[in-house]
């Protein structure tokens, strides 16, 4: 079983909920985003991975308030 800190499940749940994310598939490396825009986003969760995130959903989604 891999460790993951509840700040992750949290954004990723969150991503889940969202109407501009098709879909959140978990690859073995991290987790790859499609937002309906046609964009994709692949991140590898780390300490400094929240911010690029953020602002990736910013540009593609109306998710504004990402909450960790």
């Amino acid at each position: 079983m891999k460790h993951c800190n509840s700040g992750t499940r949290k954004v990723i749940k969150q991503l889940e909920h969202c109407s501009d994310i098709e879909n959140v598939r978990a690859m073995h490396n991290g987790y790859l985003i499609y937002a309906k825009n046609g964009s994709k986003y692949l991140v590898h969760f780390s300490d400094k991975a929240f911010h690029p995130l953020r602002r990736w959903l910013k540009h593609n989604t109306n998710l504004k308030n990402l909450t960790f």
